[in-house]
């Protein structure tokens, strides 16, 4: 039986992963199969299913993987090919202390590495799962090998349903199906830009009353520590655009998700994987749930969830997390007024988890991150920042 073990709010991602592998190093950054701007190329094995057109050269090597670096910790060193800018750091510092400062090395050479994603390029002994056993669990199809409530696989296209490719992310590689014209749409999409790709059908769950990113880490020995859960976003295309934390629904709805939760993890740890997941459950009008989404591997809420726990140790149990937020201003100018909250002893803290300034100097392009003690407070932080 799935044992599930509960940490205090102070304790850092590195520390969970240190008592699993203490020499590995994490890189957070992600493989492509269609991006000429990273080193780490899946050209022929473990393609990854990238939007199209790829995605920018600032979200590949410095938005994505310096914000996985916020709520980490120092117990294992992190890597990326760009180092994260030293006001960054300085800034974490600022919020969260020193050990809230990741061991940045610019090193990856005989190093036992954590990945996101297997790596082609990569020797797949120098990976801590190894890549084969870790593209399967990757892949949609493992979604209906776990022994819990879910959307129907479909054996063909029947509208409305959804095409999911096997290996897409944070839902680019999703394609709906709405009426019977929109299928040879969809095919025709999915062929021009991932011939080769296989992909799963679903039906749709109606009357979606919410959408939960759940998050465990785990252990080697197959035990389950619980993370806690944050509420899906979506831009109005329906692309995934960060989340919502509230710390008084974390107890309240445990019970519930632990159903999903222990399935899942038993499965995983049969396949021999451990560290962070991420499974996404949906909650319909009758308040029936469904195993959506299944992410072995640090997700883009993973840094946001960690500092959410800690803040709400200090009173502050409601926190928002926005995903490629723009500041008309350069970095500096972006991380003194996020700083300015906290130095007014306002009821807020506002964290650039990562940033891109544009050479223009005219925005910076953030990961960002306002906890507060009501929602309500958090969007007028947030109207003080685009005022800005």
């Amino acid at each position: 039986m799935t044992k599930i073990e509960r940490i205090g709010p102070d304790v850092f991602l590195s520390e969970l992963y240190a008592q699993d592998c203490p020499e590995a190093l994490l890189l957070t950054e992600y493989p492509s199969s269609n991006s000429a701007d990273t080193c780490f190329q899946n050209q022929t094995k473990y393609i990854i299913h990238d939007p199209t057109p790829p995605p920018k050269r600032e979200l590949l090597k410095v938005l994505g993987p310096h914000h996985l670096m916020w709520g980490w910790g120092d117990e294992i060193p992190v890597y990326s090919e760009l180092p994260p800018p030293l006001a960054l750091l300085e800034h974490w510092r600022h919020v969260l202390g020193d050990r809230a400062v990741p061991n940045w090395t610019g090193i990856i050479d005989e190093a036992e590495l954590i990945t996101l994603f297997p790596h082609q390029s990569i020797s797949g002994e120098a990976q801590v799962i190894k890549p084969e056993s870790y593209y399967r669990l990757h892949s949609k199809e493992v979604i209906e090998k776990i022994d819990c409530p879910q959307a129907a696989v479909l054996d063909q296209i029947v509208a409305p349903c959804i095409l999911k490719l096997t290996h897409g992310y944070a839902g680019l590689s999703n394609f709906f199906v709405r009426e019977e014209d929109d299928a040879a749409e969809v095919l025709a999409e999915i062929q021009k830009k991932w011939p080769d790709a296989t992909y799963v059908v679903n039906s749709i769950i109606e009357d979606i009353q919410s959408d939960v990113g759940v998050q465990y880490y785990l252990k080697k020995d197959g035990t389950v520590v619980w993370l806690g859960f944050t509420e899906q976003r979506f831009d109005e295309g329906g692309k995934w655009s960060g989340g919502c934390f509230s710390a008084e629904a974390q107890d309240r709805r445990f019970d519930e998700l632990e159903k999903m939760i222990k399935p899942t993890a038993a499965y995983l740890h049969t396949e021999g994987y451990f560290g962070v997941v991420g499974i996404d459950v949906v909650t319909d009008g009758a308040g029936q749930q469904f195993l959506v989404d299944v992410n072995p591997r640090l997700t883009g809420i993973t840094p946001f969830l960690m500092s959410s726990r800690m803040f709400a140790a200090q009173g502050l149990g409601e926190g928002i997390y926005l995903a490629s937020f723009k500041f008309m201003g350069s970095l500096d100018q972006l991380i003194s007024k996020a700083e300015s909250f906290h130095r007014s002893q306002s009821p807020a803290r506002v964290v650039v988890l990562s940033a891109f300034e544009d050479p223009s100097e005219k925005f910076t392009t953030c990961h960002l991150s306002v906890t507060s003690e009501s929602q309500s407070q958090n969007q007028a932080v947030l109207s003080q920042l685009v005022a800005s």
